[in-house]
């Protein structure tokens, strides 16, 4: 970076700073990141308003913390404002947004959120967690291993994490974990110390244009991470040994100045798997190994960990047994979230956290919301009968996550019927994936799809969800006795139809980014809580 770039950085940033002791309107307070830093900027000195287009449970939580929340949108929000805060995706789908129009008219600066959370973060020691799957659970449990450990974290979470009652912490240490998201860049504004990477495949085409433009922008996040003296930590990459796209990312760094960590829960062959993590780091680095093996994932989700500590010339060196050889029992089910418990063992292992300070972390995690959260189980009154079923909500919405969360379910639950109530979430990543979404599936005994959730799009004809109904219908694994694939309309008929399925003993996994949350909190009744994510 040449002399004149990194001054116009240093201004920008110095702009940003100041804005946290300043009014702001935070336009779509509702969504999880965007109420975290409103929440947190109100401790930084600023004054804190917003809005959104409908109530939520998060909006409901932030007029109670004092915050002036409004419902709906409107130009007035923004008399006596001194800046625009708002998410990417309204910059994309509505430039022409009434407040967008207004704050530029009155000359105020317009900030995404992730732009303002970097400057927050750039007098911390930033743990950044980012990767096309687990982002949201390995953050999570990294930052409350750190609460465990002592080290009193300052914390922003893509989603309400129970243990901590929100989807913030304010701690009071030099550490900051975060949560960083590839999409629109957004993870460029962020300058980690220690970065762990979960996994790497192609996501977001509808900003993205093609795998290699994906792959990009994490070596360029990579590449941007904190090399400085400030810290006694050195730069730390943790990175998922399993994920091809992991491998190739550090391939692509080279000689990059930071040491690099690994971890793997599929080495069956651990001698060749260190020689080809040695291979790619190039610079005659040793990285560690940390491997979670003797798995166990029917009924229960278990393993027991260790460390290899290369030899020369990649040869493996001497395994050690983490928590004295002891297995660790998570309550969050499926293999996937082994290699997120692993990701964040591995980053808390290289900050110094005790493994007391990380097994208590892990054995008392039971997930956030919307991540394979149980909703319900138990009687279930439904319109003058009642069913003995499982409802579990779940975020997923890329046919990978879809597979890993259905597998899950098999593994946990056999011997139950397993619905899987799945609305698409936007008309690009249907399209683009429509192949990969066919042959998510196969777990379920029935698949109810609803209508395609637009997001930050509009239906351009692309596709539509009775396409995916059609295809799927086809596989052969739903034309077995018991297995049907229907299409469920809209959100309220989609609750209607799962109604009329239900049946005692029923599994059901409602998962999407979009609204579908709201068909469990219909089921629920009155009782049920709101969990939007934004």
């Amino acid at each position: 970076m040449n002399s004149e770039s990194e001054a116009s950085r240093q201004d920008r940033q110095t702009e940003l700073r100041a804005l946290l002791s300043r009014r702001l309107h935070f336009m779509g307070i509702g969504g999880q990141g965007i109420s975290a830093l409103a929440r947190l900027a109100q401790t930084t000195g600023a004054t804190v308003s917003g809005c959104d287009r409908a109530p939520s449970a998060t909006t409901r939580e932030l007029a109670a913390a004092g915050i002036n929340v409004t419902i709906g949108h409107s130009a007035q929000h923004l008399q006596g404002q001194e800046a625009l805060i708002i998410t990417p995706a309204v910059l994309a789908l509505e430039p022409d947004h009434q407040e967008l129009v207004a704050a530029r008219q009155q000359g105020l600066p317009v900030v995404t959120w992730q732009e303002l959370l970097g400057a927050l973060t750039r007098d911390y020691c930033l743990l950044s967690v980012c990767g096309v799957h687990g982002k949201g659970t390995t953050t999570s449990l990294l930052a409350l291993m750190l609460v465990e450990g002592g080290f009193d974290p300052t914390c922003v979470i893509g989603a309400v994490v129970p243990a901590l009652g929100a989807n913030y912490r304010l701690g009071q240490s030099h550490f900051f974990v975060n949560e960083a998201d590839e999409f629109n860049h957004n993870f460029w504004h962020y300058h980690p110390r220690l970065a762990v990477v979960t996994s790497i495949e192609y996501e977001h085409p509808e900003f993205f244009a093609d795998y290699e433009a994906f792959l990009q922008a994490f070596t360029r996040f990579i590449q941007g991470m904190d090399l400085s003296e400030r810290w006694p930590l050195p730069p730390t990459l943790v990175m998922n040994a399993d994920s091809p796209g992991c491998l190739e990312l550090r391939a692509r760094l080279g000689r990059w100045a930071g040491r690099t960590v690994f971890y793997t829960v599929a080495a069956e062959a651990i001698q060749e798997k260190t020689e080809q993590l040695t291979s790619i780091t190039v610079k005659g680095e040793s990285p560690l190994l940390f491997e979670a093996h003797d798995l166990k994932l029917e009924g229960e989700t278990s393993f027991r960990v260790r460390l290899h500590a290369e030899g020369s010339q990649g040869a493996a060196g001497q395994a050690r047994s983490l928590f004295g050889g002891e297995k660790i029992t998570l309550h969050v089910p499926g293999l996937h979230n082994v290699q997120n418990a692993l990701g964040a063992i591995a980053a808390a292992q290289s900050l110094g956290v005790s493994e007391e300070a990380i097994r208590r972390a892990l054995e008392g995690f039971r997930g956030s919301r919307r991540r394979f959260e149980i909703r319900h189980q138990g009687p279930l009154p439904l319109a003058g009968r009642t069913c003995d079923v499982i409802l579990i909500d779940d975020y997923a919405h890329h046919p990978t996550a879809i597979a890993a969360t259905l597998a899950a379910a098999r593994q946990r639950y056999p011997q139950r019927r397993l619905i899987a109530v799945y609305q698409p979430h936007m008309y690009s990543r249907t399209k683009v994936f429509f192949e990969q979404f066919v042959e998510a599936f196969d777990e379920a005994d029935i698949v109810l799809i609803s209508d395609i959730f637009p997001a930050r799009e509009r239906d351009t004809g692309l596709v539509h969800a009775r396409d995916l109904v059609v295809a799927l219908a086809q596989r052969p694994h739903f034309s077995g006795e018991g297995r049907q694939v229907l299409y469920g309309g809209d959100r309220t008929q989609t609750e209607a139809e799962l109604r009329a399925l239900l049946d005692d003993g029923d599994l059901v996994l409602i998962m999407g980014a979009g609204d579908i949350y709201l068909v469990t909190e219909q089921l629920l009744g009155e009782g049920g809580q709101s969990h939007h994510q934004g």
